[in-house]
């Protein structure tokens, strides 16, 4: 935040309303950061809920910055100050999918940490099921950078949380031996997204992406479960009965 206050200040006090704060009146200060806050806060709501209108409407080709600013009632400068480009944009649109997502999950009763994961890849599904319209085009964008990494910050989100509740499922000795619970993670990830890929590229539709991505999901787990819980995790993708 502070980096975006810096440039506001040297663009001029007149094109952003920009005045000094005494500095024997700390109050004042904070009110102006809190209201500079909200506003960003604000600004970007507004541009993330027009990305969707517009994507859904026009397709990914649609989506310009001069479009969205349009679109969102704000400058194209603006958009470049929050989201430095485009991919930026569709970064900050995926993650604030996920924003969304955990607070659904947070809402949720508690359940066992395996549960959890899979309760995240379910809502994941979800969201993404959703509007896939808007979320293929989006998808198949963040995702044509080299490997599993062009996901970045949002990829990293994701692996963590998984990687959190595989660290409680070693500590309630869940798992057969000793295990690299951050690995896991990342391949429970990867694996997904991979198939998520396909789907967006149009290589499978959506049951099919479904049925493989919780066959891999559960095929990992039941290697490292013990029982009861390998073979539950068998059971629930039909390999036994």
């Amino acid at each position: 935040m502070s980096s975006l206050i810096e440039r506001a200040r040297d663009r001029g006090a007149s094109a952003v309303g920009w005045r000094e704060v005494p500095s024997d009146d700390p109050m004042i200060g904070q009110d102006m950061s809190r209201g500079w806050d909200d506003r960003q806060e604000r600004t970007r709501a507004e541009v993330l809920a027009a990305v969707g209108d517009i994507v859904a409407a026009d397709g990914l080709d649609g989506l310009t910055m001069r479009k969205l600013a349009e679109r969102a009632g704000v400058a194209v400068a603006t958009l470049y100050s929050q989201f430095d480009d485009r991919d930026g944009v569709l970064v900050a649109f995926v993650s604030n999918g996920l924003d969304q997502l955990e607070k659904e999950l947070d809402e949720q009763p508690a359940a066992g940490p395996i549960d959890t994961t899979r309760a995240l890849f379910v809502g994941l599904d979800q969201t993404i099921g959703a509007t896939v319209d808007v979320w293929r085009p989006v998808l198949a964008a963040v995702k044509s950078g080299p490997g599993i990494d062009s996901m970045g910050a949002v990829g990293d989100r994701i692996v963590n949380s998984i990687e959190n509740d595989l660290a409680k499922a070693a500590a309630d000795g869940m798992f057969i031996a000793e295990c690299d619970t951050g690995r896991l993670a990342r391949h429970l990830f990867m694996q997904r997204m991979h198939i998520l890929e396909r789907w967006a590229h149009g290589s499978i539709d959506w049951d099919q992406y479904r049925t493989m991505s919780d066959l891999s999901v559960e095929l990992s787990l039941a290697a490292v479960l013990i029982d009861p819980y390998r073979e539950q995790a068998v059971r629930s993708v039909g390999i036994i009965r």
